[in-house]
């Protein structure tokens, strides 16, 4: 008959035995202990006195202590695990930074548990991260980005925690330690420049076609991917106004960012722009900004043809398309506007508004004199 042993190996208990020409092992995740040794021995005569009854389960799954299948999970694949679960709740485009993370979670842990991961632990990856050289930039990352990619490690442990995969997230007081970087607001187009990009897309011989596309989002200040997906039937009759309430990024449409869809009016040229489009006959169902050959722009492409060559044959220092958006916003608030009008006409939050444009907003509060405060009369 099939003798269990107990064995220690690299620190840890095992259970090793033979049965019908065929080897078993099972981890038990226990530290080498006196104690342990006997909750391993107590399982290896359960398994003993199975074989001796018939009722061994060849799967093993009996004798598998319920901790060894959740609480043994690996770094990396709980973060993986991560990254499926809030694949469901976010853009591709956001999902980027979380499978940079994986890549450098994979090169620092590679196949060490994530049980194992205490506060110093957690810590040398903090350090070790902050002075990898970033290929790209040839230069470390800097510290917004540092302090942004701990946050998604130290949310997975949140998420483990939920999921009873783990008891306790070492990374909590790892990000609070990260100082943030100070990001530079963002950098508007100007008045001149606004005009230039119109009429440039308007009169190039080879990009014309995104002209309107281009008008929309300056205009709009909607996201790229919001003027991708928009639709005729999310388009009023008169052209007088239009719902924003879902977006397009690489291959996947969504619920806007902020999921706070909401109906915006058209200023008197974007609604003849819509007008002029709508001339030529239009179902429901098609998108306003189709790419020429049908189906959904390609942002990426966009980006990386239209957009780059225009703004370069009109010498206009380079910004992402998604500037539109921070250049509408920027002027609304400069004229006055109150945030939180603005925030809800650009489906955000009245917070990014000021963490992102403070420097926009034009405050109508004057400071008093302080030497009237103190004159006093004779």
């Amino acid at each position: 008959m099939a003798k269990v042993k107990v064995e220690e190996f690299q620190g840890n208990l095992r259970l090793r035995w033979s049965l019908k020409g065929v080897r078993h092992c099972i981890t038990l995740g226990l530290a080498d202990s006196p104690r342990n040794r006997l909750i391993a021995q107590m399982k290896a005569d359960d398994i003993d006195r199975d074989i001796a009854l018939g009722q061994f389960d060849s799967t093993l799954v009996k004798y598998k202590p319920e901790y060894e299948s959740r609480q043994n999970i690996k770094v990396v694949d709980l973060f993986e695990k991560f990254i499926h679960a809030k694949s469901k709740e976010i853009y591709a485009q956001s999902l980027v930074k979380y499978h940079a993370t994986l890549g450098y979670l994979k090169q620092f842990f590679r196949e060490q548990q994530a049980r194992t991961v205490d506060l110093d632990r957690a810590d040398r990856f903090r350090q070790w991260l902050s002075e990898r050289i970033l290929p790209n930039t040839g230069k470390p990352m800097s510290a917004t980005t540092l302090k942004e990619r701990i946050g998604l490690v130290s949310a997975c442990w949140d998420f483990a925690i939920e999921e009873k995969l783990l008891e306790v997230n070492p990374w909590q007081k790892i990000y609070k330690g990260v100082k943030p970087g100070k990001t530079p607001p963002p950098k508007p187009f100007t008045v001149e420049e606004i005009k230039a990009i119109i009429a440039g897309f308007r009169c190039d011989p080879n990009y014309s076609y995104y002209s309107d596309y281009v008008e929309f989002m300056l205009g709009t200040g909607c996201r790229p991917g919001e003027a991708i997906a928009l639709r005729w039937k999310h388009v009023a009759d008169d052209c007088s106004s239009v719902w924003i309430g879902e977006a397009y990024y690489r291959g996947s449409l969504k619920p806007t960012k902020t999921e706070a869809s909401g109906t915006i009016p058209m200023s008197k040229s974007l609604r003849e722009l819509l007008l002029r489009r709508k001339a030529a006959g239009v179902d429901p169902e098609d998108l306003v900004f189709p790419r020429k050959s049908g189906g959904y722009l390609i942002d990426r492409d966009f980006r990386q043809r239209p957009w780059t060559k225009v703004l370069a044959k009109l010498s206009i220092p380079y910004r992402k398309p998604y500037s539109t958006r921070s250049t509408l916003i920027s002027y609304w608030l400069a004229q006055g506007e109150d945030p939180a009008v603005v925030a809800k006409m650009t489906r955000t939050s009245v917070k990014m508004i000021f963490q992102h444009y403070a420097g926009a907003i034009k405050s109508r509060v004057v400071l008093p004199d302080l030497i009237d405060l103190f004159e006093q009369p004779d």
